[in-house]
């Protein structure tokens, strides 16, 4: 059964998403009547209809809602609202007009600079209140009777520190019910923490959760390895629970905590949940539509590439090998060949660009990140998604601990969290960690993100050799 405070959650998600398609029109309507009728001749050059503009809706509901998404709009986060809210909102129509200028220059499409302009200062107060009407209407749909109650993973003072914070909040807050040891040995651990029992090991959490009815996880131990917490959550995949951890960096002050400052705080939300059906049919279509576009639109330059490398005499253009996919099954990998070929084929990544494994056309291919293009392919076939967690060489997947596993509970993709993170400059288990993160937390919302923060990642060059 959903927790309470787990449906509230999802309510005002689905409200929020409905109060932006709202706003949309409404905000379109508004700005076209005043800037053809209150602001007119005044400001010469605007002889259009009202047709020539209605086209644009469709694309500026996709552009919003792919902006909001991510700036973490649709994110259930508890803690979230007030100024901080407010931040995210004008952040997000930031991007807004940048996407709205690019899409007309794509389109080769001169519409009204001022109607745009118009378009976003409209937008923020129009969206926000329609959005205090969807958060007033999600109250009474699905109701909070009591307040979310919350388990602590520490018995520190870092855990204290969360607990007094939790409990400055203005009221209802959340309810603090215990605290869980993290001695990995299970062996002690103390019977209570300032009147709060400590309920037991780290590895009674997913009984916990059932027996003491959590709703939310805080992981509050910072000498507490990430392999281990992450182990942990993925044993507890079935429970409907929002799980935080808390940075060991974290620092509450002791004085007032209020709404806004504590979703401040340096805490990493962590999903519970990997979508359903329609989430996954809804990236699928995604998938083929992204793809498709790109091959039509790239095919004559990858032609040029497959001529290029085939002329230079360094093998076949095409690098194939075999790689572990969803629910771990092989599939053939596609790349331009950027290598030598007398080298090996599963031989290790260059970690610098004057790797001498890597030819001279390689070297432009792998900086700009060109030779990926044929994954193209991969994804039109299925084996692939545009975005997921980077697939691995079936030797490395032999290698995974239970938790690592997950990675093989959703398609690989061509980019991933990681890859715009820190691609090849991160350690493999940090990889690993960016891709448990994505699975709890994917959406075509936190795909559009990637997807745009990997265009800007590949134009710098970033730790791609």
């Amino acid at each position: 059964m959903l927790a309470p405070a787990r449906k509230a959650d999802r309510v005002m998600m689905l409200l929020f998403l409905a109060a932006d398609t709202v706003s949309v029109p409404v905000v379109f309507f508004l700005t076209f009547w005043l800037r053809s009728s209150v602001i007119g001749d005044a400001v010469p050059g605007f002889d259009v209809r009202l047709g020539d503009y209605l086209h644009t809706i469709p694309v500026i509901w996709v552009l919003w809602v792919a902006c909001y998404g991510w700036m973490g709009l649709y994110s259930p986060k508890r803690h979230f609202g007030g100024m901080v809210e407010a931040q995210a909102m004008i952040k997000a129509l930031f991007a807004l007009g940048v996407s709205m200028m690019a899409a007309s220059y794509l389109a080769k499409r001169d519409y009204s600079r001022l109607m745009l302009i118009l378009y976003v200062v409209l937008a923020l107060p129009i969206s926000s209140l329609a959005r205090l009407v969807a958060r007033r209407i999600a109250r009474v749909a699905a109701p909070v009777a009591e307040a979310p109650r919350v388990l602590v993973v520490g018995t520190g003072e870092v855990a204290v520190r969360v607990r007094d914070s939790l409990e400055r909040m203005p009221a209802p807050h959340p309810i603090v019910v215990g605290f869980i040891s993290p001695d990995p040995s299970g062996t002690r651990h103390p019977e209570t923490i300032e009147g709060l029992p400590v309920a037991g090991f780290l590895a009674d959490l997913p009984r916990l959760l059932t027996s003491m009815k959590v709703d939310e996880v805080f992981f509050a131990a910072p000498s507490l390895a990430r392999g281990r917490i992450l182990e942990v959550i993925s044993a507890t995949e079935k429970s409907d629970v929002h799980f935080r951890l808390v940075s060991d960096l974290f620092e509450i002050s002791t004085t007032s905590v209020d709404l806004d400052n504590l979703a401040r705080l340096p805490i990493i939300e962590i999903g519970h949940s990997r979508g359903g059906f329609f989430s996954r049919a809804v990236k699928r279509a995604s998938d083929i539509a992204i793809a498709s576009s790109m091959l039509l639109l790239l095919s004559p330059f990858m032609a040029i590439i497959y001529l290029v490398l085939l002329a230079g005499g360094n093998g076949s253009p095409i690098f194939r090998q075999v790689r572990i996919g969803r629910n771990g099954v092989p599939f053939t990998f596609y790349k331009f060949r950027t290598m030598k070929p007398e080298s090996g084929e599963y031989e290790v990544a260059p970690l610098s660009p004057a790797d001498p494994r890597v030819t001279g056309i390689g070297r432009f291919l792998r900086r700009t990140s060109l030779d990926e293009l044929p994954q193209l392919v991969n994804v039109l076939a299925g084996s692939m998604s545009m975005v997921g967690p980077r697939p691995e060489m079936p030797f490395i997947v032999e290698g995974y601990s239970e938790w690592q596993k997950r990675r093989l509970d959703v398609r690989p993709g061509i980019t991933g969290l990681w890859q715009i993170m820190g691609r090849k400059d991160l350690p493999l288990h940090d990889n690993i960690e960016y891709d448990f993160y994505y699975i709890r937390n994917q959406s075509l919302m936190l795909d559009f993100a990637i997807l745009l923060r990997t265009f800007a990642s590949v134009f710098r060059g970033r730790g791609a050799y």
